[in-house]
Parts: C-alpha cells; sequence; structure tokens
C-alpha cells in the first residue's frame, strides 16, 4: 500500500496552536507569574478570593484572581450543585438555552459584582493586551468574569480578553461547552491536581439528554492537560473529562495537595507542545491517527486501555482541515457563482420585455433546468448558515447574522420568486400559508429586526437605483397570484354572492398593498413589462372594474389608468 505524505495534512490541532503561541509568547508566564505575587499581598475584600489589576506595560494589563493562602486545600464544596445565571443566557443555544453555574463559585462572583462592575468600566478605557488569569478557585472567578467582560464586548471594543487559568475545577453545564467563544480559554491543568476532578459527571458515559446537558458538569475553553511525559492541547469536552476521570483515579483521596504551576511552566519552555519526550522524534505515516495516539499517550491515556474512539477524533480532525483550506473560499465563490448566474437570467428575461418570475413559472428558456440546479445549491448554502447561527450563542449569533445580512436578503429577494412559480406552477394556492419555506421566513424576520435600526436610505434614495432594484417583499408574486384568482373568483359566473363579496375585499386589500410598494419605490419596475403576470392581473382587474360601470376608483387605479408606472423610478427633472 502506498504511504500518504506526511506533509500533505497538519499534524496538530488548533488548539495545539493556540496553546504553543501563549507558551512561546510568554504570556502564560506572566498570567501566573502575578498569582504567587498577589497571595503573598493582603486582600482588599471580605472574599475567599482575592483579586490585584496590574499593568506591567502600557499596552497589557493582567487581572488576577487567587485563593487566600488558607482556602487553597479546600477552594469548594465536593458535589457542588450547578444553578442557572440568566445573565450569561445570551450563551444559550436552541440545544442548550440556559447556563447553570456552580452555586459556590457565583457566590463568591456576585459578592464581587460591585467591584467587578467599576473594573469593568476601568478596562473599557483601556486599549491593548488584556489578560484574566486565577489559580484553584481563583481560576473560576477568572473564567466568570471573563464571560461577564464578553457578555458587553462589542466588535468596537478596544480590548479582547484572554483568559488564562491554572488547577480551576469545573464550573458550569453543557451551556459554557457550546459557546463559540471558546477560544478565549486556556485552562492549564495536571494530572497531579484533584482540584479539576472535583465535579466529574457520575458514570461514564457521554452528557447527551437535555436533562443531564443541564444537570452535569462539562469542560469548555480549551485545555493545556499535562503529565510527566508532556503536555497535549484539547478542546473535545468528552476527552477532557477521560482525561480528568482517569487522573482522578491516579490521584485518589485524602488532603488536596498544591501542584507547582510554575514549575510545569519551566518544563514546557523545553519541549513543543503535543510532542511527548519518547514520541517527538518519529515521524508519522499516518499523520492524523498517529498524531491523535501519540498526544493521547503524551498526558498518560491509552486509546485502546480507556476506551477513546480515535476514528471519530480523526474524522474530526479532517474535516475541520479541509476547512481551514480552499473549501470555503471555494463554496463562497461557488455561490456568488450561482447568484451571478440568476442575476444574467434575470437581464436576459428583461431582454425579452419578460419579467425572470414569468419566465421561469412559463419555462420560455432552456436554461432553467440550471436555474432550479443554481437555486438549490443556493438554498443549501443558507440552510447551513442559519444552521450555524443557530448554534452560536445568541449575542454572537446576532454579530455573525450582521456578518452576512445584506448577502442574505439579496438571496431571499432573487430566489424565494422562483419557488413562489413553481408552487403556483404546480397548481398550489395560497403560497405564504402552505407553501413556504422555514428558510426564507426566519431571514425575513432577520431583516424586519434589522430594519428597526434604519440606515438612513429613504424613497427619495431608492428612486436613483429602482431600475436595478430587487422587489423589497419576497413573497410579491404570490400576493399577484392569489390576486389573479380572485379576479378569477369575481367573474366566474359559478360564483357565490359571499366568494364574490370576499374576492372584493381581497382584492382592495391587495391594490393598498400593492400602492404602498410603488410609493415606497419597493417594487421593480419589471413588474409593469407587458407580459407579466401583474399586468395580466391588472388587465383582468381593469375589466372587471369597467364591466360594474367604472364606479370603483382607488390610489392604484388612478396610478394605472393614467399610465404613470411608465415613468416610475425615473429621476425626477429639477
Amino acid at each position: 500500500m502506498k504511504r500518504r505524505r506526511m506533509n500533505q495534512v497538519p499534524l496538530f490541532s488548533s488548539a495545539g496552536e493556540l496553546a504553543n503561541m501563549l507558551v512561546t509568547s510568554n504570556l502564560i508566564d506572566a498570567a501566573w507569574a502575578k498569582i504567587p505575587e498577589l497571595q503573598r499581598g493582603q486582600s482588599a475584600f471580605p472574599s475567599s478570593v482575592q483579586t490585584m489589576v496590574d499593568h506591567p506595560t502600557p499596552n497589557r494589563t493582567i487581572v488576577v484572581f487567587a485563593p487566600l493562602p488558607d482556602s487553597t486545600q479546600y477552594p469548594l464544596p465536593v458535589g457542588g450543585d450547578l444553578v442557572p445565571y440568566l445573565d450569561f443566557d445570551f450563551l444559550g443555544t436552541k440545544e442548550c438555552p440556559s447556563v447553570s453555574i456552580n452555586r459556590a463559585a457565583l457566590t463568591i462572583f456576585e459578592s464581587l459584582k460591585n467591584h467587578l462592575s467599576r473594573l469593568k468600566t476601568e478596562l473599557n478605557k483601556r486599549e491593548g493586551q488584556l489578560i484574566i488569569t486565577g489559580h484553584s478557585l481563583g481560576g473560576s472567578i477568572a473564567s466568570l468574569f471573563t464571560l461577564y467582560l464578553l457578555s458587553n464586548m462589542d466588535k468596537e471594543s478596544k480590548y479582547r480578553p484572554i483568559c488564562i487559568t491554572f488547577g480551576s475545577p469545573l464550573i458550569g453545564n453543557f451551556g459554557l461547552q457550546h459557546s463559540h467563544w471558546n477560544s478565549f480559554f486556556l485552562h492549564l491543568v495536571s494530572d497531579k491536581d484533584p482540584l479539576p476532578t472535583l465535579f466529574l459527571p457520575s458514570g461514564r458515559s457521554a452528557t447527551t439528554s437535555s436533562h443531564s446537558q443541564a444537570t452535569a458538569y462539562k469542560p469548555f475553553g480549551t485545555y493545556l492537560l499535562c503529565s510527566e511525559l508532556g503536555c497535549a492541547c484539547f478542546d473535545d469536552p468528552d476527552l477532557i473529562l477521560k482525561f480528568l476521570t482517569v487522573a482522578s483515579s491516579e490521584v485518589g483521596g485524602g488532603l488536596l495537595q498544591v501542584v507547582d504551576y510554575g514549575e510545569i511552566l519551566r518544563n514546557l519552555k523545553n519541549r513543543a507542545i503535543c510532542k511527548g519526550p519518547q514520541l517527538a522524534g518519529e515521524r508519522f505515516a499516518y499523520p492524523f491517527s498517529d498524531g491523535i495516539v501519540m498526544e493521547l499517550k503524551t498526558i498518560g491515556i491509552d486509546p485502546a486501555k480507556h476506551n477513546i474512539d480515535t476514528t471519530r477524533m480523526e474524522a474530526e480532525a479532517r474535516t475541520l482541515a479541509k476547512k481551514t483550506k480552499a473549501s470555503d473560499a471555494k463554496e463562497l465563490n461557488d455561490i456568488k457563482k450561482y447568484m451571478v448566474m440568476l442575476e444574467w437570467y434575470k437581464k436576459k428575461s428583461k431582454e425579452a420585455n419578460k419579467c425572470y418570475y414569468d419566465c421561469f413559472k412559463n419555462g420560455d428558456f432552456q436554461r432553467d433546468v440550471r436555474i432550479e440546479e443554481f437555486m438549490g445549491q443556493l438554498t443549501t448554502y443558507w440552510e447551513d448558515m442559519v444552521a450555524q447561527a443557530e448554534r452560536k450563542p445568541q449575542k454572537e449569533g446576532v454579530s455573525f447574522r450582521t456578518g452576512w445580512f445584506q448577502s442574505a436578503t439579496t438571496f431571499r429577494r432573487m430566489v424565494e420568486p422562483l419557488d413562489i412559480a413553481i408552487f403556483y406552477r404546480d397548481g398550489g394556492r395560497d403560497y405564504i400559508n402552505n407553501g413556504r419555506s422555514p428558510l426564507y421566513k426566519l431571514l425575513e424576520k432577520l431583516y424586519e429586526e434589522a430594519a428597526k435600526n434604519p440606515t438612513g436610505e429613504g424613497p427619495d434614495s431608492k428612486n436613483k437605483k429602482v431600475s436595478v432594484l430587487l422587489t423589497d417583499d419576497s413573497c410579491f408574486w404570490a400576493h399577484v397570484e392569489d390576486a389573479v384568482l380572485s379576479c378569477q373568483s369575481l367573474n366566474h359566473a359559478n360564483s357565490t354572492p359571499e366568494q364574490r363579496e370576499s374576492s372584493r375585499k381581497n382584492l382592495v386589500k391587495f391594490g393598498e398593498y400593492v400602492m404602498k410598494q410603488i410609493e415606497n419605490f419597493a417594487v421593480s419596475p419589471e413588474i409593469f413589462l407587458e407580459q407579466s403576470s401583474f399586468m395580466k392581473w391588472w388587465r383582468m382587474y381593469e375589466a372587471s372594474i369597467d364591466a360594474f360601470g367604472n364606479f370603483y376608483t382607488s390610489p392604484l387605479v388612478n396610478f394605472m389608468k393614467s399610465h404613470k408606472y411608465d415613468c416610475y423610478g425615473l429621476p425626477e427633472e429639477a
């Protein structure tokens, strides 16, 4: 069998790269150095955790949390319970909407809240690097304070905090683990330190039910796991729990010993992270699988002995590696290409004096088959994007959606009319209630939420570019189709008086809706092309009005009868 070349794929995970950066840049040393310095000083607060702010350089701030010296051995009551904490629900996802925190840690954090609130205000005025650090229980408070900062952080913030903890116990449930801000946290843990193992979930199986996720502790962030053989970095919560479980069984009971993390850091300087002393010089024929096995053995875990599924880990690593290469860029380029093809289809339809909606509905061009293919690719892409946003914490999800908001709106306005065409072509009725996909509903909801914060663009500015406008309401053609059906019902010989009255009311309502769209320059001029479904409706409606003696008038009727639509969207003369 031909061997794979080892330089084709990366050996270590991005978690390892994060830890290597912090170690080689001395940030992790700088963080640890402040902890004994704080413990040697005097506490200014009546709390079991001390805090200190240091500015070692003009562009670096270090916030330190550490337990009182006499509380190091018993930092938290064993078996500490989790309690919901609404202030962190911005991290919630649909899968785990609420976040729960260790009661003891939360009590201490709340006792410091006034001081921390003032500290947050002070930090907002500073620029540069911000490190939040803590040891044992102090690490728990450091993590909570970092989350507190992140909950109030926006894109304009002058800092991005990095939280580094040493020997910190688990502090929360599955809701924390799912945060996409995991890259802000690095937890250094020794297999000789029992403190991080205090709140391990009971049993050996992974917690997957909604109840167990809410009631069991879960690691979150990146973990730098250390043994006598070396250190390895992971962000897989189940694997981290496995390491803590193995460490707990080896440390045993008795008084909690104090681990010298300073010595561990000094040893780290002599070797690259994730390379154990016996394995660092080996070359790997299968970089993913061999690299994973090496990392596990480095922290004292034998995959076979401890029943570790390296196949799953390898599959996840390969997926991540592919995404870090050209796949994302290629996908984005493909999406742009599909949208360009739809724009081209729209242009060709207009050149034939037809609306692209009607061309597609009537199958006027042979290229319509490819258009359906492009629609499918675009829909799949945006379904994936929305799914990613839904899995993100609430606040970060908003920021994430903002990044692709305009593209998503263009997609909805361009593609949904084609789905409407398919729906009515196949004999459907009432698309909005019977045919509209959840994707379009959600994208429209996001648009409406964003519209509450206007950008300052009004009808006058839209008038200048209406010739290239996509109709704002992506369901416009569904309203047109329903209005055509109402006209047919109004004129049908077998319609009952009640049906005719209902149709008449629907048509009046539709006329008001269309006129509002016109006044706001919210419809594309192509709706007035002679062969469009809208003009088909208008001819039917106009005939109905004339048949009843021209007794009915309205702003839309006046607009259409006077042919003002011929000048729609043209710049007004000065």
